[in-house]
């Protein structure tokens, strides 16, 4: 009967740390889910230079920030820039230095 016990304890020390891992996993994704379903990728535009620079015809000031929802085909359009744009994604940081350049996201993936 000892026996026993000891075998469901460990069972559910076993079961109590694989329900921590999955929620622990689970609140980690919860972003790319909500990116998933929205089908819209969230960007974080920094204008780094000392001059403004224009988002589809809208100006950014020097060394300020704006936050951006990109749908698929859906195109930015930056220009005037002097320095460097950096673009935060969930994934990556691009930092670009062209003077006008273009953002698309096709298919969800670029």
């Amino acid at each position: 009967m000892n026996e026993y016990r000891t075998y469901i304890l460990i069972s559910l020390i076993i079961i109590s740390i694989s329900i921590f891992f999955i929620i622990k996993i689970l609140n980690e994704s919860s972003d790319l889910i909500t990116i998933a379903s929205l089908q819209e990728i969230p960007l974080e535009i920094e204008n780094s230079s000392n001059d403004i620079i224009l988002i589809n015809e809208k100006e950014l000031g020097p060394n300020k920030k704006i936050n951006i929802n990109l749908k698929p085909n859906e195109k930015l359009l930056i220009s005037n820039n002097t320095g460097t744009v950096i673009i935060y994604t969930f994934e990556k940081i691009y930092k670009i230095k062209l003077k006008s350049f273009e953002v698309v996201m096709e298919n969800g993936e670029n």
